[in-house]
């Protein structure tokens, strides 16, 4: 495996098996009710997830209170394991205070604990002064994604 410079590491156990979510992941009416922090939803529409080695993940985040506010990612997946693990590669583009895109590395892995997942999400690198704020992103996401799964 190729090392990465991952700066945010969130591990969190979800009632569900690694199978349910993985597809919150990979389905793009799913992905689109959680990801994106709490006053930034992703827009269904901007969403693409192809699920495989080489395939595209794109998405578009847009500001609730701003809609010209809008943060998108558009990259590749790098390795992929059915219900295991997803890791890509791409760049991000319009977020605040950032001028241009940056590159960005996610790696979800979706471990079995007795038909719970475990699921450890690393990514990175953020932009000086911005991993706190991604952590905090994740952490809302998060949240969503166990809301999504229980219901």
């Amino acid at each position: 495996m190729t090392e990465h410079p991952y700066d945010i590491e969130i591990t969190r156990a979800f009632d569900a098996p690694p199978e349910r979510v993985y597809q919150a992941f990979t389905d793009p009416d799913q992905f689109a009710r959680w990801y994106g922090p709490v006053g930034f939803p992703v827009q269904r529409d901007t969403v693409e997830v192809d699920a495989r080695v080489g395939g595209r993940q794109r998405f578009e985040m847009v500001g609730e209170a701003d809609p010209s506010m809008r943060t998108g990612f558009d990259g590749r997946f790098d390795e992929v394991v059915q219900s295991e693990l997803l890791s890509s590669r791409g760049a991000w583009d319009g977020i605040p205070g950032q001028a241009g895109a940056w590159p960005s590395h996610l790696r979800a892995e979706f471990h079995d604990d007795h038909g719970r997942t475990r699921l450890v999400v690393r990514e990175g690198p953020h932009p000086p002064g911005s991993a706190d704020l991604g952590r905090q992103a994740w952490e809302m996401m998060l949240a969503k994604l166990e809301s999504l799964l229980s219901g």
